[in-house]
């Protein structure tokens, strides 16, 4: 009885060993709280794609008609958007023959459609200012393809 009473005391022992040198009290490893790290991103509201359809009227105005679904629940169909267009892709006809493609060729009463990176949730309200657009692009009057390029790619 005394051999067993022994051998469980022995076994317990070898049992609770291995936990005891596997726990780690922490001290000195720099496992205090640390503060919140940037992690290269910009403060502010996240940019996304804001798709605009409707109706070129003055020199940088847009009657929107409908657009993506940021541009409906920002509250901007039926309104007149007024558009920056100073760094904007022209996709439209050459009109005037100026051998570029640029606001001066889409005329008023035009279709279009208008991309423009806006902070995420924007709305109508908010917009005061112009929003600078990305690309604009004239449903009425686009571009006319090139006969040569035209012929290339049937072959």
């Amino acid at each position: 009885m005394n051999n067993r009473l022994v051998v469980a005391m022995l076994s317990t022992a070898a049992l609770a060993v291995p936990a005891v040198a596997v726990a780690d009290p922490g001290h000195g490893k720099g496992h205090e709280k640390q503060p919140e790290k940037a992690h290269g991103k910009a403060e502010g509201a996240k940019q996304v794609m804001f798709v605009f359809k409707g109706t070129f009227t003055a020199p940088g105005t847009v009657k929107v008609v409908s657009g993506n679904s940021h541009v409906r629940k920002g509250g901007f169909v039926g309104q007149a958007v007024q558009f920056d267009f100073a760094n904007a892709k022209f996709v439209a006809a050459d009109t005037n023959a100026d051998q570029k493609a640029d606001v001066t060729d889409v005329a008023d009463g035009d279709r279009v459609l208008v991309q423009a990176r806006v902070a995420k949730r924007t709305t109508y309200a908010e917009a005061a200012e112009a929003i600078a657009a990305r690309k604009l692009v004239d449903k009425t009057n686009p571009p006319v393809e090139d006969d040569t390029e035209a012929d290339a790619a049937t072959r």
